[in-house]
């Protein structure tokens, strides 16, 4: 988000934020997510504590406000953004062709043998958006961090988070 005042300067791109996170991207700030893991925890706690001041950018207005599916369609043909919360309130990801989707850090594929990100705000709202990516007929999904998931990587780390 740094350099996304910039990049709406000179593009004249349009920008689409989730009415969760539109405060914050008003004001410049992005407060860290809980953790998830006992490191992530202690990273959580000393941004949030310490480093706030150092994760702020410069204020962005935004364009499009959305809530829940947003159509893309007059700007991407077959692609829409979904509400997939959990990460934090406001994670979107972008559906396309309902064949691939781009899922920020709703899904992580950096710790080996998980897919679980480190840090979320809402674990059972998370797994709810896992279903929503599962259900979306989506084949790949491209996470934040790390390489593509296939369908089938996730639908096996969603039944063994379930079983937990």
């Amino acid at each position: 988000m740094s350099c996304l005042a910039e990049i709406k300067e000179k593009s004249g791109a349009k920008i689409l934020v989730h009415a969760e996170e539109k405060e914050c991207l008003e004001k410049g700030t992005t407060p860290f997510p809980e953790g998830t893991l006992w490191f992530s925890r202690i990273i959580s706690r000393i941004g949030n504590t310490f480093m706030l001041s150092k994760s702020r950018y410069k204020p962005v207005s935004s364009d499009i406000v959305v809530s829940d599916e947003y159509d893309l369609d007059r700007y991407i043909p077959h692609a829409k953004i979904i509400s997939t919360p959990g990460h934090t309130a406001g994670s979107i990801s972008l559906v396309i062709k309902n064949e691939v989707a781009f899922v920020g850090d709703t899904l992580f594929n950096v710790i080996p043998g998980t897919i679980f990100p480190p840090f979320a705000d809402d674990v059972p709202k998370l797994l709810k958006s896992w279903e929503v990516l599962i259900d979306s007929g989506c084949r790949t999904f491209y996470p934040g961090h790390g390489r593509p998931l296939t369908f089938k990587k996730l639908k096996d780390s969603y039944g063994k988070m379930i079983k937990k």
